[in-house]
């Protein structure tokens, strides 16, 4: 079976790790031959070494307003003819479909679902329902099949009237990798806690910085929260920081990206998402066996069970967040504990392997 893999713009968030996965599914069956390619405006700035890496077709365009893309990915499907044709996030059913409708192809489409559009800005609130509303309709009416990565998501488009003959869920899987070289070095009298994400309003990251002052009026141990990521609330979350008076407790990192090696020396991970799907952010910090404090939104109970591979709580609630942080700052017996139950799932159900695996029979159905 041969299938292309086509993304619109490459991210390093969860959407594009997913790509990079399903870009080697070849490995898991030497029966499926796949051809991963980006569309890629030329004008946006974000790290293109994993497409190399992955050997992927870059569909160049000068822009978003250059629909060159059109004529492009249609001379790539005429070189491999696909069997099908696997899109990936809010641009990838639209892009395809007008592809197909341009050139009238039958290719079926297979669609990858990480969950509803928010918008990063309050500038482009309007659009979010706009783009909700045309993903449902797509599905509904033109996907040939739906791979979601979680249950939540199920409910959510059920609900809204796509057929359940359509939907396959298939639970994200990372590499089961461990660092050997670390060149990160933290002090080692102070309990390290971190967080890797884009710095955007439904991270909730405002939630843990408001945390912080109750944690340090609660405990006398010394602590150090470090934040990796960059995005448009970056400069928010700064003036928030210095206007509470943490910036000693406090250290913004920008993007970085050897993000396993910062796991590898924190002592807590914290997700105080509002919403998540099926969190890669969260599998990387289960397959570091670190202690977790995630918030019961999307998916994130299907990863993690409260008091046994994390400690759990209600998004938004900057008191139970210093509770648990509280919890595991002043026991590192739990920390042990939750770290390595966390580890021991990751293992059993989130590897790459299995991922694959699941993938393989939702394409060949």
């Amino acid at each position: 079976m041969r299938v292309l893999n086509l993304i619109w713009k490459f991210s390093t968030g969860g959407i594009g790790k997913c790509f990079l996965t399903y870009a080697t599914l070849s490995s898991a069956d030497n029966n499926i031959c796949v051809t991963s390619a980006c569309i890629d405006p030329q004008n946006c700035n974000y790290d293109r070494n994993n497409l190399k890496q992955i050997n992927a077709r870059i569909i160049s365009i000068k822009n978003k307003k250059d629909f060159s893309w059109i004529r492009k990915t249609k001379a790539l499907i005429d070189e491999i003819k696909p069997d099908i044709i696997f899109c990936h996030g809010f641009n990838g059913p639209i892009i395809v479909q007008i592809i197909k409708w341009f050139y009238n192809i039958k290719i079926p489409m297979i669609c990858s679902y990480h969950g509803l559009y928010h918008a990063p800005t309050p500038q482009k609130r309007f659009i979010a329902p706009i783009f909700n509303r045309t993903q449902i309709w797509l599905y509904k009416h033109y996907a040939n099949r739906i791979i979601l990565v979680e249950n939540f998501s199920k409910k959510y488009l059920l609900k809204n009237g796509i057929s359940i003959e359509k939907l396959f869920v298939c639970h994200n899987g990372i590499p089961d990798i461990t660092t050997t070289i670390n060149n990160i070095t933290l002090p080692q009298e102070e309990i390290s806690i971190g967080l890797a994400s884009r710095l955007d309003s439904v991270k909730g990251i405002e939630y843990l910085l408001q945390a912080i002052p109750l944690v340090k009026a609660k405990t006398k141990n010394p602590f150090k929260v470090y934040i990796l990521g960059d995005g448009p609330l970056e400069k928010k979350l700064i003036q928030i920081s210095q206007k509470l008076n943490i910036n000693d407790s406090i250290v913004f990192l920008g993007y970085q990206n050897n993000i396993p090696e910062w796991l590898a020396t924190w002592d807590i991970f914290v997700l105080p998402s509002l919403f998540e799907y099926h969190s890669i952010a969260l599998l990387e910090a289960m397959r570091a066996g670190k202690a977790i404090i995630a918030t019961t939104v999307g998916g994130n109970e299907e990863s993690v069970t409260n008091h046994v591979e994390a400690l759990t709580i209600p998004s938004k609630d900057s008191i139970a967040l210093s509770e648990a942080l509280i919890k595991l700052i002043e026991n590192p017996q739990l920390r042990k504990k939750i770290g390595e139950n966390a580890r021991k799932r990751f293992l059993i159900e989130f590897t790459e392997n299995t991922m694959k695996k699941n993938l393989i029979k939702a394409l060949t159905l």
